[in-house]
């Protein structure tokens, strides 16, 4: 019975030094993955602290011309920024088709209800008052339901690591703040 015994506590001494040496283990591997992860964060900020510096030489008609064109079957070129619309942070932009473009960081749904809003609010208004709130037409033009309306999303996952910082730059100086959008959505307006 000593033997079956110190057979068991063996067998139970053995247990509790390898619990420990493989909490250990583990410990030092969360380290090593913690400094990983760390290294890599610290490339990435680097990277896009390089690009950063290099946004003031970005061509917002290009850029926005690039994204648009990357989800339609054929290229857009933008030829200028008609007007920006700061209540629902989207930019208007003609291209050169003769089509125009609503570029935001909102829903269809939600421009087309600021639309909404805007054609309500002009019922029963002066042709003076209506002249001067020429610059606040409906951005999705005419349509209620959004027919003729082409819709481009743009996801900063599924493009590269400088999209919400190059959006960002090109927002800026059409005028209106999306800081740093993950997500952009395309209107192109036949």
């Amino acid at each position: 019975m000593s033997i079956e015994f110190s057979v068991a506590l063996l067998v139970f001494l053995l247990t509790v030094i390898l619990t420990v040496y493989n909490h250990r283990q583990a410990a030092a591997l969360r380290g090593i993955e913690r400094l990983v992860e760390d290294f890599v964060a610290m490339q990435i900020r680097d990277r896009r602290q390089k690009r950063m510096e290099e946004l003031s030489a970005i061509n917002p008609l290009e850029w926005l011309s690039k994204q648009a064109s990357a989800g339609l079957d054929s290229p857009v070129t933008v030829t200028e920024i008609a007007r920006a619309v700061p209540d629902v942070q989207a930019i208007e932009v003609r291209l050169k088709s003769g089509a125009h473009m609503v570029i935001s960081t909102l829903s269809k749904s939600e421009i087309m209800r600021f639309d909404r809003r805007l054609r309500s609010s002009k019922k029963g208004k002066s042709a003076k008052e209506r002249v001067a709130n020429f610059a606040s037409r409906p951005l999705l033009g005419k349509s209620r339901w959004g027919w003729g309306v082409m819709t481009v999303e743009r996801v900063m996952s599924q493009t590269d690591e400088f999209f919400d910082l190059e959006a960002d730059a090109v927002a800026k100086r059409s005028g209106v703040d999306w800081r740093s959008p993950s997500r952009l959505w395309f209107y192109v307006v036949r």
